[in-house]
């Protein structure tokens, strides 16, 4: 499929064209809770694995983590995977396609069927929209396109509201698209990078492509950011977190030459336990703003645990590594890591 062009000019007419004229989303009662598939006694197994390529690191930390038969075991509706799709800049910045491919495959080697694994996104105002064109540009379609996926372009589609119960900073509910509220399962492939506004980006902060336009404006009215940003969390459940760190940029200009190339990718089904470990090798390579607090002062993973949404202390977390790479540094991360959380 040829690049459809993205500007941030034709971006911001589509988002204001959405901000006029927004998706109703009629209120519906908060799903039922499923349990945390990848945890053992209570606590949130996260795996981390140093590879030299994409691929088998992904594979490599889903077999470490249990598989992915039991996420699939019994489902009959959809299994959606979220990627991080904010703008069509590739890979460190916005999710491989390789990623979405990799995951994809794990489901259909256990039997689960392609035409019910839906990659879905709304992707941003600042170079983004309309989603279908980032998508694209990524190089995404033409991987969902080669395995019988579908593809969801959320500001296309029907949306519903939600009231969870421990929400204050949303008084009037969170709006997300009616795909996420009824799938069975949720994947998150998000990637690792600063953000002005939310200090870092990983799977707490992709929950923004869940919101359209105006819950994107209330985000960002300058008001308790870091709690409406983990309240939308609290909208939705995620079941397995798949965080590609092969390369994250570190900088505050998201400069490509500046990127660090750990050969990571971390895993978990809890967001915040994820997040947690995801930190501390962002910080292990000098990340801005990232490297200058403890990873457990951090607002995202503070609110987040006080909501609970989940633990970042290693005393919450089984932490399990592996190292096909025979990287001799990566016992190094390792404990760096456990110091942090610990």
């Amino acid at each position: 499929m040829d690049d459809m062009e993205v500007t941030h000019d034709s971006s911001m007419n589509e988002y204001n064209r959405i901000l006029k004229e927004p998706p109703v989303g009629p209120l519906v009662p908060m799903g039922p809770s499923r349990d945390d598939l990848y945890s053992v006694g209570g606590k949130s197994v996260v795996v981390m694995v140093r590879a030299d390529s994409r691929r088998e690191g992904i594979l490599e930390a889903i077999r470490l983590i249990g598989g992915v038969k039991q996420l699939c075991e019994g489902v009959e509706g959809e299994v959606v995977i979220k990627p991080n799709c904010n703008t069509d800049d590739p890979f460190p910045r916005d999710t491989h396609p390789e990623t979405v491919r990799a995951v994809a495959d794990s489901l259909i080697e256990v039997g689960f069927p392609a035409e019910r694994i839906v990659v879905g996104d709304m992707s941003g105002r600042g170079r983004g929209l309309p989603t279908r064109h980032t998508i694209a540009n990524l190089g995404i379609t033409e991987v969902a396109d080669e395995l019988g996926l579908r593809i969801s372009y959320f500001e296309e589609e029907d949306w519903v509201t939600v009231k969870p119960p421990r929400s204050r900073a949303w008084p009037e509910g969170i709006k997300i698209p009616k795909r996420i509220y009824e799938a069975k399962r949720v994947i998150l492939t998000p990637i690792m990078r600063p953000h002005s506004t939310a200090t870092f980006t990983i799977s707490l902060k992709l929950a923004v492509g869940l919101i359209e336009a105006t819950g994107r404006e209330w985000l960002h009215n300058g008001e308790a950011f870091y709690e409406k940003m983990v309240e939308l969390n609290l909208a939705y459940q995620a079941d397995l977190v798949v965080a590609d760190a092969m390369s994250i940029l570190t900088d505050r200009d998201l400069n490509y030459a500046h990127a660090a190339h750990p050969g990571i990718v971390i895993a978990g089904s809890n967001r915040v336990a994820t997040d947690a470990v995801s930190v501390a090798v962002m910080k292990n390579y000098g990340a801005h703003g990232v490297s200058h607090r403890p990873v457990l002062e951090h607002e995202q993973l503070k609110l987040s645990e006080k909501m609970g949404l989940g633990s970042p202390s290693l005393d919450r977390i089984i932490l399990k590594t592996s190292n096909p790479a025979e990287d001799e540094c990566f016992n190094d991360i390792i404990s760096t890591i456990k110091a942090e959380l610990g």
